[in-house]
């Protein structure tokens, strides 16, 4: 009888009590309802954070190697700019995740748990294949005829500097438009609205690469589509990295066809285009034909559809506290109370037994 009594006034001291007072308007302006940063100060301290590092990094490389701005893209020279920004972008967002966001630095999607390797080799894989069936098309219809290189040694002395060259620039690409401003903005937005956001710069940054057509914009936002896809079907960055780096080298060091408007010399193959512009993709590449928009949208198409490709357990278990969706309360935690209404009904105390 006494801790049933004792319970009742509990419940009345409750029912008594002030409503917490609500958040002041900074504190909103700054966190959400649950008390996280907003997603908009994330990615600002972000992008402030790799600002300074890749200065850190470029100012004195500017007087170590002079002239690297305007070497040629594909050179040894160049590619030091690709590794400045992946140092940049990558410590940018360790540091940021560790000491802002307190949150574990694989989050960023680089972590090293079970089933990365496969990931990274599932992209790799994927991006030769995609390639080598636009290029079994093009052959087989006449628009295209290839030829072995005259010079070999060449093509393999090239292969490294490639190799570097295009995973430096898919790693930067991918760590800039899918890596932590897209996951920030995804966790306070809605997924589809980040993704497709994101998109857009991305289209933009190839916008003004030369020779570059209708056809190409198009195949530029929805081969980002499909890289967007990649990472939230993982919650990781080594699939889309993986594919990134292979379609880009598949194409120009194995097939002989440009990059994006990019002159690409030393390939395995001598590509020789004998079709229209709008099925060989021209001077912009594979990028610019429109055998390669029909092949990214069924692939998106595919992806969404059957949903084939799941995040590691791990990762999974991970991403739980973190989930997307206007700071949506991860369900691993308890409520933080402190901003909400507490509801007046009480459950009636039950008789001890």
């Amino acid at each position: 009888m006494e801790e049933i009594e004792a319970a009742a006034a509990a419940n009345s001291e409750i029912e008594d009590a002030p409503p917490p007072d609500a958040p002041s308007l900074i504190r909103r302006i700054f966190r959400n309802r649950f008390n996280h940063w907003r997603a908009g100060w994330r990615m600002l301290v972000y992008i402030i954070a790799a600002f300074i590092i890749g200065k850190a990094f470029s100012t004195p490389l500017k007087l170590l190697v002079p002239g690297v701005p305007e070497s040629d893209f594909v050179s040894w020279t160049h590619t030091l700019i690709w590794l400045v920004g992946t140092l940049a972008l990558l410590i940018g967002g360790l540091l940021v995740l560790r000491f802002f966001d307190r949150r574990p630095p694989a989050l960023l999607g680089l972590g090293f748990s079970h089933g990365w390797l496969r990931e990274l080799a599932v992209g790799l894989a994927g991006g030769l294949l995609a390639t080598g069936l636009l290029v079994l098309m093009l052959v087989a219809t006449g628009s295209v005829s290839l030829a072995l290189s005259a010079d070999l040694r060449g093509s393999f002395s090239a292969l490294g500097l490639f190799l570097v060259l295009f995973t430096l620039a898919a790693t930067v690409e991918e760590l800039l438009f899918r890596g932590y401003l897209l996951q920030s903005l995804a966790e306070g937005s809605r997924r589809w609205i980040a993704g497709l956001l994101f998109c857009i710069p991305f289209t933009w940054a190839h916008a003004d690469n030369p020779d570059v057509t209708i056809i190409g914009i198009t195949n530029i936002f929805l081969a980002a589509v499909i890289l967007v896809v990649l990472y939230f079907q993982t919650r990781r960055l080594w699939l889309p990295i993986g594919f990134h780096i292979s379609w880009n080298l598949a194409q120009s060091w194995v097939w002989g066809f440009d990059v994006s408007g990019i002159k690409i010399q030393d390939q395995l193959f001598v590509m020789n285009p004998t079709g229209a512009e709008y099925l060989t993709g021209g001077e912009f590449g594979l990028e610019g034909s429109v055998l390669s928009t029909v092949l990214f949208i069924v692939l998106v198409v595919w992806l969404l559809w059957k949903k084939v490709l799941t995040p590691a357990d791990e990762v999974a278990a991970m991403w739980a506290d973190y989930p997307e969706g206007f700071g949506i309360e991860p369900a691993s935690q308890m409520p933080d109370t402190r901003w909400q209404i507490p509801d007046d009904r009480t459950d009636p105390p039950t008789r001890p037994e």
